[in-house]
């Protein structure tokens, strides 16, 4: 059964992105004149996907109140409240209960440009994978340094290792944040030890856990082009990202 629902993840503070984060929730900030969130919910309609749970903070009342339940943007929207920031892991965990699975995870704070997430979900279907992993090749490691490093099987597309912000690389392979979990991920995340550096579930933790475990987590190069929006100067770069795509449109 393909996934139907979608998992965003917008609970973290934005310290990073300061001072555009001073008066709005980061998922909130304006690129290319609207929220990084709107965006995000443009990937999960392109997907096919118009169920979508939305993890706030309890001071996320932006989000609420600009998008509320969804219809004015073509889908429906539920919250979930993460009262403080505890990783990517733990807010997905909150959804235990309430989400169908299998189900997408698109991170609130990254933007996608000619990437195949269609093609990312049906080859879940047919894979036997508990969970997948959006994959790019990059030039610049830096990306991979913000985010997390991956070791996999070029031929199986089995990941065999994941490392958050790594110090050492050992190939050009971005984690990006684009997942694909079935029910096992809820198990995984219960055993999942809290990061040393922010004592928080950390989601390459959880995909770590699930391999030792014992299931199998797949990735798909998802193509196209890929930013993480952390750092204030990141807002000229998704500006130039979105237009550069608008212009290829028009």
């Amino acid at each position: 059964m393909p996934p139907k629902f979608a998992v965003i993840p917008a609970a973290g503070e934005g310290k990073r992105i300061r001072p555009y984060s001073e008066k709005v929730p980061k998922p909130m900030i304006q690129v290319f004149n609207r929220p990084i969130l709107a965006h995000v919910i443009d990937r999960c309609q392109d997907a096919g996907i118009l169920n979508i749970i939305i993890v706030v903070n309890p001071q996320s009342d932006a989000v609420k109140n600009y998008f509320g339940d969804g219809s004015e943007f073509g889908v429906s929207i539920e919250y979930v409240g993460q009262r403080k920031p505890e990783g990517i892991g733990h807010a997905v965990g909150l959804t235990e209960g309430v989400i169908e699975t299998p189900f997408v995870v698109y991170l609130g704070d990254e933007l996608y440009i000619d990437s195949d997430h269609r093609g990312f979900i049906q080859s879940f279907e047919t894979s036997g994978f508990a969970a997948s992993i959006g994959i790019m090749r990059v030039e610049d490691e830096s990306l991979i340094r913000k985010n997390y490093s991956v070791e996999i099987d070029l031929e199986t597309h089995i990941i065999q290792h994941l490392v958050e912000k790594p110090v050492k690389l050992t190939n050009n392979i971005l984690g990006c944040g684009s997942y694909i979990f079935n029910e096992t991920v809820f198990e995984a995340i219960r055993h999942t030890p809290r990061s040393k550096k922010k004592n928080e579930i950390e989601i390459t933790d959880t995909l770590n856990t699930l391999r030792e475990l014992g299931y199998t987590v797949g990735g798909y190069f998802l193509g196209g082009h890929y930013l993480n929006v952390t750092y204030p100067t990141d807002i000229t770069k998704a500006e130039k990202l979105l237009s550069r795509d608008q212009d290829r449109i028009l």
